[in-house]
């Protein structure tokens, strides 16, 4: 029987000289993300989460976000900046602009780097960040987002 040389065991692995790469077997660690309890935005606006996963970590599929009833068309998107330069990665890598108008909690499948079937590793520290669009958003708005993700 043929065995599969799936890109978690080998490109990464060769790198590594080991024979999984830590980011795909590893433990589950969880990144919340908290509103502060009072603020204001502007529409375009991003915001910091001071949250840095590190080189080698691996954003797993399925965040999850909770938020409160909001300005009508309000999204909210969570992407991944270069830790030390603040420059973007991907504006949408977790979580594409997702509307939070209506207060739910839902598992969002959106995020660039995590749909159809993607393998994404941070080459670099990264900090989770997210942007506000659409709309200016109801001051004091609450929301929370969950990522979860591995990390060597």
């Amino acid at each position: 029987m043929s065995e599969l040389a799936t890109v978690t065991r080998s490109a990464l692995a060769i790198s590594l000289g080991q024979k999984t790469h830590p980011a795909a077997n590893n433990r589950v660690r969880v990144a919340v993300i908290d509103s502060a309890a009072v603020y204001t935005a502007a529409n375009g606006d991003t915001f910091g989460t001071g949250i840095v996963l590190p080189k080698g970590s691996r954003v797993l599929t399925g965040p999850l976000l909770s938020n409160g009833a909001n300005t009508a068309s309000l999204t909210l998107a969570l992407g991944l900046r270069d830790n030390a330069t603040k420059v973007a990665i991907a504006a949408d890598a977790i979580m594409a602009a997702t509307a939070i108008t209506s207060a739910a909690t839902a598992p969002i499948y959106t995020g660039t780097k995590l749909t159809a079937g993607q393998y994404y590793v941070l080459d670099r520290d990264a900090e989770i960040y997210g942007t506000f669009a659409g709309a200016t958003p109801t001051a004091n708005g609450v929301f929370r987002a969950e990522v979860e993700y591995v990390s060597p």
